[in-house]
């Protein structure tokens, strides 16, 4: 019968093999305990050292003339900035007492170095209300834009909102290539000519409705401006109470009157009913040619195409 007793020496050699590895995580942990260094505290790029104190608008002017002179006529320089900060320079850039001491720029916050998000923080610290509301989760702060992207509070050239450019269309302009050529086409709203501006229609930091628009939807949009359009009427069009973009390009079109399509082109896109003056053949014959040569404009007689009070209009007739 098989001998199963154990062995005498496995004991000893598992006791050697245990004591063998404490040894060696201890030798570990003494020698990483040498190499380990302390992790050095580092000040933020953006941000002014804690033991910084406010200098004034004195010391700052001392140094930057240029922008103090500049600041005088900006309208973060009045009575309703002063009562509330009375800071002046350091309300954005923070306590700058190192920086104007050793002259060190990055001893004080500076735009220049910030990130979109940094930026847009500083600035809503003030401007958290109003315009402003939803910036936060807009879409230009999805696409990491920030307050600087547009304005500038030193160099803007536009006094009125701080802009880059002289003119809020021409400030949108560039990044939306696209609505820049549609304004150039033939029928376009009075953008280009100065008469209206992008944020009459849209809000640049944000809205709670699609293409931060002001309204809360694209035809009460529209009513602001074009009062006779919005009824009530007895009878009403479909597609121009569901939207007026069903019709319309609204930054610019080549087809009178910002028409998606020229007429009856347009109208028959949906209304493709043959034996009718407008159409472009008859339907007695595929190549029949249409029994009128021009004005075959639906609005030749459907005039109210918007809406009709007429008891009979339901065709929306003169």
């Amino acid at each position: 019968m098989r001998d199963r007793r154990l062995n005498p020496l496995v004991p000893k050699v598992l006791c050697l093999i245990g004591c063998c590895l404490v040894l060696f995580f201890l030798a570990y942990s003494a020698a990483s305990g040498q190499n380990q260094e302390e992790p050095k505290t580092q000040t933020h790029p953006t941000e002014a050292p804690s033991e910084a104190t406010y200098v004034g608008w004195d010391t700052c002017e001392g140094c930057h003339a240029d922008l103090a002179a500049a600041f005088k006529n900006n309208p973060h320089n009045s009575k309703a900035f002063e009562m509330k900060s009375d800071k002046a320079c350091e309300t954005c850039h923070g306590p700058g007492s190192a920086h104007a001491e050793e002259g060190n720029p990055d001893l004080i916050k500076s735009f220049k170095r910030m990130s979109a998000a940094e930026s847009s923080e500083t600035c809503l610290g003030c401007h958290n209300s109003g315009m402003q509301t939803h910036w936060m989760g807009s879409i230009h702060d999805q696409r990491e834009l920030g307050c600087t992207t547009c304005h500038s509070i030193h160099s803007a050239k536009s006094t009125q909102w701080l802009l880059r450019t002289a003119r809020v269309d021409e400030q949108c302009a560039t990044c939306h290539q696209d609505v820049r050529a549609a304004i150039q086409r033939t029928s376009h709203h009075p953008i280009r000519e100065g008469l209206m501006s992008c944020n009459d229609c849209h809000n640049p930091h944000g809205t709670d409705t699609p293409k931060m628009i002001n309204a809360i939807s694209v035809n009460v949009q529209c009513y602001t401006c074009h009062t006779e359009k919005r009824g009530p009427f007895l009878w009403e069009h479909p597609p121009v109470k569901e939207n007026c973009l069903n019709c319309h390009y609204p930054h610019g079109s080549n087809h009178e009157k910002l028409l998606v399509e020229n007429r009856p082109y347009l109208c028959q896109s949906c209304h493709f009913d043959t034996r009718h003056p407008g159409t472009l053949y008859d339907g007695s014959s595929g190549s029949q040619a249409s029994n009128r040569e021009f004005s075959r404009s639906c609005s030749n007689c459907h005039l109210t195409i918007h809406g009709s009070n007429h008891p009979s209009g339901w065709t929306f007739l003169r």
